[in-house]
């Protein structure tokens, strides 16, 4: 494994990094640079597509919206994930691999990102579902740009608060906070990262002071 591997992300950004600063670290790894393109991208043939209506307000809200539940449940049940046998086979899912190492190594950057064949997949999925429910080719793109912009939000927002960038908003503060107790404290509270709508309606928002310290938060107990 090579050094720069090793590196935690604190290391990377020294003393008191500014957001442009922490941009220049993001932008370093394939996977930011892929969902930002491909943001530019969708949004770009959005705007050119052009008969915006307010169909494309309305699912945009009801995206954002639900937003906060689709992060709670691929917290929860994918990568969150535990191995288990089926017919004899074990069952153990790549993106809960990787998110257990990075429960592990919480500051290792290379760990942070959503795994590029998961997201791609997942984009496939997302594409052929859109066209399948969604009644124009507009309203299609609407879907296909808002996934994009808001998977580079979470990227993002998931980076900084894995990094030593000092929160300098309320909001952001609140988001650092709850995701670093997610992992130091107890891997069974505090599931979003954007938002924790879902936290509040499916119960895993708590007063941390009533949470007890869990001794499986770096291992999220699967072993080895």
């Amino acid at each position: 494994m090579s050094t720069r591997s090793r590196t935690p992300a604190s290391d990377r950004l020294t003393g008191d990094p500014s957001l442009l600063q922490a941009a220049l670290v993001f932008l370093r790894h394939a996977a930011p640079r892929t969902w930002l393109a491909f943001a530019v991208l969708t949004v770009g043939v959005r705007l050119a597509i052009g008969g915006w209506t307010m169909w494309d307000v309305a699912l945009i809200a009801a995206m954002a919206l639900l937003q906060p539940f689709v992060e709670w449940a691929i917290h929860v049940f994918i990568l969150h994930f535990k191995p288990k046998k089926l017919l004899g086979r074990k069952i153990d899912l790549y993106a809960a691999r990787l998110h257990r190492a990075h429960h592990r190594a919480p500051w290792k950057l290379e760990l942070i990102f959503v795994p590029m064949r998961t997201g791609l997949l997942g984009l496939a999925l997302g594409l052929g579902a859109w066209f399948y429910v969604l009644p124009s080719v507009p309203l299609v793109a609407t879907a296909i740009a808002w996934t994009m912009v808001s998977l580079l939000a979470y990227e993002w927002i998931h980076f900084l608060t894995h990094t030593n960038y000092r929160p300098r908003t309320r909001f952001y503060r609140r988001l650092w906070r709850l995701h670093r107790l997610h992992h130091f404290k107890n891997e069974r509270y505090w599931q979003g990262v954007t938002g924790h709508l879902g936290d509040r309606v499916l119960g895993t928002m708590a007063d941390p002071a009533t949470v007890e310290l869990s001794r499986t938060c770096r291992t999220l107990g699967v072993d080895g």
